[in-house]
């Protein structure tokens, strides 16, 4: 018989709790008017998914930094959580069952295209061109108009780097802190 460590327990606990925090705070900064008033972001569907995505690869970004088992735990949590909040909202848009699976696998599908770009282009911190090349990876999968792709990766680089000024205590419960520079309508 094999004996399970408590201590194990504990962690993978730990690990659900800070996936779980993290995507709450993660949810409710993407869905914040902002983005969708001043930042360019469509206020659809597809845009607030987008959003979610564009988050999630900051999140993931700044968690991968820790490095080590926990961490890559984390976003895979993470990850799914986002995912399983996909199919949620489809449910709640009244979607069928004869095409929700479809539906989500799609959008899954973006979200995994999106966020592996913009996860490279983010790993490239401070090299020059790295405003271009997030702006061109938020322009090729119309997150943002184009004449608006330069201005949010300057504010998702200023959300990167808030992220980064966090502890990693901070960010290994989950308690991600999101700014934004996005203008103020007025």
């Amino acid at each position: 018989m094999t004996a399970f460590s408590g201590n194990w327990f504990q962690r993978r606990s730990a690990r659900r709790k800070a996936a779980a925090e993290a995507y709450g705070r993660l949810l409710t900064h993407a869905l914040a008017p902002v983005h969708y008033v001043a930042s360019g972001v469509p206020d659809t569907f597809g845009g607030r998914a987008g959003m979610v995505t564009i988050l999630t690869s900051l999140a993931c970004d700044r968690i991968s930094r820790l490095g080590g088992p926990d961490a890559a735990r984390i976003i895979e949590r993470l990850d799914t959580l986002v995912l399983d909040g996909f199919d949620a909202a489809y449910r709640e848009k009244g979607v069928g069952d004869a095409s929700i699976a479809r539906k989500v696998r799609k959008l899954a599908q973006n979200h995994a295209g999106l966020g592996k770009a913009l996860f490279a282009a983010l790993q490239e911190s401070e090299s020059p061109g790295q405003t271009a090349r997030i702006a061109d990876v938020l322009r090729r999968n119309g997150v943002v108009a184009a004449t608006r792709a330069v201005s949010m990766a300057t504010i998702l680089l200023g959300m990167q780097a808030r992220l980064a000024r966090q502890s990693d205590e901070e960010i290994l419960h989950g308690r991600l802190e999101w700014t934004s520079n996005a203008p103020t309508q007025g």
